[in-house]
C-alpha cells in the first residue's frame, strides 16, 4: 500500500481513506453519531465515499489546472502534479 496515492474508500477498506477522512471531520464537527444500526453507518459511509471519489475524481481529471510553481536558481519552473490514485 503506497502512501502517497489518493484512495477514496470502500466500505470493506475504510481505514485510511479520504472517506474516513471526512467521516472524521464531521464526528469532530458534530460530535459522534449516536448509536445507530449498522445500516445507517454503512449508508453514511457510502455517501462518504462517493463524495470522495467525485473529489479525487475531479481532480484527477483537472490535474493541468493545478500548477506548483518554484525557482531553481535563475530558473522559473511550471509544472503539474501527477496525482496517483489507489483503487
Amino acid at each position: 500500500m503506497s502512501t502517497d496515492e489518493l484512495y477514496a474508500g470502500a466500505l470493506a477498506k475504510f481505514d485510511d481513506s479520504m472517506a474516513k477522512e471526512i467521516e472524521d471531520a464531521l464526528t469532530k464537527l458534530i460530535g459522534p453519531l449516536p448509536s445507530a444500526p449498522q445500516k445507517l453507518v454503512e449508508d453514511r459511509r457510502a455517501l462518504f465515499i462517493a463524495i470522495a471519489n467525485g473529489v479525487i475524481n475531479h481532480l484527477k481529471n483537472k490535474q493541468a489546472a493545478l500548477e506548483i510553481e518554484f525557482d531553481v536558481g535563475s530558473v522559473h519552473v511550471t509544472t503539474n502534479p501527477d496525482i496517483k490514485v489507489r483503487t
